[in-house]
């Protein structure tokens, strides 16, 4: 079923012909019960209302939410034949299905009865001489309504599969992703994908494994969304719900067998954050070991992606199987040496070599970019990485204009490579130190400037907010309209901190930015590069935070934290600070300032208050 939205009762009216209508009818007396979810058409990208004046993609409906899908979810009839045969979707690009409810076990009854209902109320708003405004809320109740009705059936246990079926009329594969979370956000997730082919498909996945991470039992989001932006496109949904076979497990002798199940694998982030470089006919045109290096000429065109995508602030590195020392010298010969960070050269595979680089440089690597002139090679990545960008060498002149790798030049781009090698001297330096991990850094000097959002620091603070995932409290990127509005008065209470960090191997530049309501002394955003991870500066921040809060009578700080599913290390975070969730599940608190561990690692310079110079603060104990 789907979410009912005044003015679009119209069914959508199909040929009986050229569809598998015996499958389908098999498949739907195969089911003795099923969860009724209600879907509703979302964006993957989702920040309203405030994308709806930012985003291009922005396309109002009826009811002034952002239409994903070409014609919404429509209702389709196989004309001349009672009854509704399934939904009919097709994706725009960020849209994807989303239902948010408990998926309880309904009875065939039941659910005739929603249709029924459901076919009431439509033909009710078709006709009915009503205001724009009491339309839009009749069809909002009856979604309540039957939301609700849905929710309570049976408990989930009984499901045996969620189960889609359908029809593509689209003439390639599409691959989508299946998610089901809970509503809370921080636990665990299911998410696996599967393929849509053209034509009748039918795909399982065992409730048993579902049930395994997420309860069934209490409201959850279940999504699915397209893994890439789709051509044009057009899928009927005959089934698409967590359901109880009548007699057993078996699928119906009429549907051909369902592909397997496939694994889950995250798919490669928006952006890239560093290129994996193979050298010989690569990076070079010739080999090292055969050739010699009076017989290399450098591939003009990398070198040219090379030093641009260095000015954005993208990392290059190299996977190469060749002789280290060699390889090395030559890339210096060819002044090319000071670019690539973390270099893996030998003869292992370099699916391990770029693990090495991820680890090294501690970066996920689902941000990284391949480059090899060899299929295995790519193909043995690709194995073992299924969530890297592989690409051939053929490919190397378009690396510059690849949305991916579209990002801003600013200051700290610039320097982001210089920084990550001062990063290697604090690890060759902490490596070769005779100490416990927190002694060394408190022997690094680190200091944490405080300063208040401003012109001169709002490029890198947006920058900034696209990059971070692991760090991210809120889960998501701020829009750069979020911090316009910050920094010219707009967002009524609250205040952008920016945070900038420094020890004395060198300067990190703005590493973290927070959005605080002062009234509430309530972080409604936080972010950190992972370039300061481990390094005790949150732990510094919110002492700072919770100090200036004990000054106007507060003992405690909270802060959002929404479970992105890539920002676990934030989550552990709050746990090793002693934040502890409050009545809301995105909602956590801190302790009082003398029970926050590890706060006096880290120097905190406070520069939001222009009418006094810059001071370190000691932190006052509770």
């Amino acid at each position: 079923m789907r979410q009912t939205v005044a003015g679009e009762q119209k069914p959508h009216l199909v040929e009986g012909n050229g569809l598998p209508l015996a499958q389908f009818a098999a498949t739907r007396k195969s089911i003795a019960l099923s969860s009724s979810l209600i879907w509703g058409e979302h964006c993957s990208e989702c920040a309203m209302p405030t994308c709806y004046g930012t985003c291009a993609f922005y396309t109002p409906r009826r009811d002034l939410k952002c239409r994903r899908f070409d014609k919404g979810i429509e209702d389709v009839r196989v004309r001349g034949a009672p009854g509704e045969l399934g939904l009919r979707v097709s994706f725009r690009k960020w849209g994807k299905l989303e239902a948010e409810m408990r998926p309880a076990a309904v009875t065939r009854q039941r659910g005739l009865a929603l249709r029924l209902g459901e076919t009431v109320v439509n033909e009710f708003l078709a006709v009915a001489p009503l205001p724009h405004r009491l339309h839009d809320g009749v069809a909002i109740a009856w979604t309540r309504a039957k939301t609700k009705v849905a929710s309570a059936g049976s408990s989930a246990a009984t499901f045996d599969a969620f189960l889609i079926e359908g029809f593509s009329e689209t003439g390639v594969d599409c691959t989508f992703t299946l998610t089901v979370k809970p509503k809370t956000s921080t636990g665990r997730y299911f998410q696996r994908h599967f393929t849509m082919k053209p034509g009748y498909n039918r795909i399982e996945f065992a409730a048993a494994d579902i049930r395994a991470v997420v309860d069934l039992d209490n409201r959850v989001l279940v999504q699915v969304e397209p893994v890439e932006t789709l051509p044009d496109n057009a899928f009927i949904f005959t089934v698409l719900e967590f359901v109880a076979f009548a007699g057993s497990h078996e699928a119906p002798t009429a549907a051909p067998t369902a592909p397997a199940i496939e694994a889950a694998v995250p798919k490669p982030a928006a952006k890239v954050k560093c290129v994996v470089w193979d050298l010989d006919n690569t990076l070079w045109r010739g080999t090292l070991i055969e050739d010699g290096f009076e017989n290399l000429s450098l591939n003009a065109d990398a070198v040219a992606a090379i030093k641009e995508l260095d000015q954005r602030g993208v990392l290059h590195s190299i996977a190469s199987k060749n002789n280290p020392d060699e390889a090395l010298d030559a890339l210096k010969r060819f002044g090319l040496g000071e670019y690539f960070l973390a270099p893996q050269i030998g003869w292992d595979p370099k699916s391990g070599a770029i693990a090495e680089i991820a680890r090294r440089l501690n970066i996920n690597k689902n941000t990284f970019v391949f480059i090899d002139d060899q299929a295995f090679e790519r193909a043995e990545v690709s194995s073992a990485h299924p969530d890297i960008r592989v690409l051939d060498d053929s490919r190397i002149g378009e690396l510059a204009q690849m949305p991916e790798l579209d990002l801003p030049v600013t200051e700290e781009a610039r320097n982001r490579r210089q920084m990550y090698q001062v990063e290697e001297m604090r690890d060759s330096a902490f490596r070769e130190a005779d100490s416990s991990f927190l002694d060394f850094l408190r022997s690094c000097e680190i200091s944490l400037t405080i300063s208040s959002l401003a012109e001169a620091n709002l490029a890198r603070v947006f920058e900034l907010s696209q990059r971070t995932n692991q760090l991210n409290y809120a889960g998501r990127a701020s829009t750069r309209k979020d911090v316009e509005d910050l920094l010219h008065g707009h967002g009524s209470g609250k205040e952008g901190l920016v945070l900038s960090c420094a020890d004395k191997f060198g300067d990190y530049g703005i590493i973290g930015f927070a959005i605080v309501d002062v009234e509430r002394f309530h972080v409604e955003n936080f972010f950190m590069s992972c370039r300061v991870q481990h390094k005790k500066v949150d732990h510094a921040f919110f002492a700072w935070l919770i100090e200036r809060a004990m000054a106007r009578g507060q003992n405690v700080v909270s802060t959002v934290f929404h479970f992105s599913g890539r920002n676990q290390s934030a989550q552990q975070v709050l746990e090793e600070m002693k934040f502890a969730p409050a009545g809301d599940d995105e909602i956590f608190v801190s302790p009082r300032l003398g029970e926050l561990p590890e706060r006096d690692i880290v120097a905190v310079i406070d520069c939001t208050r222009a009418e006094t110079e810059a001071e370190a603060l000691p932190l006052m104990e509770n």
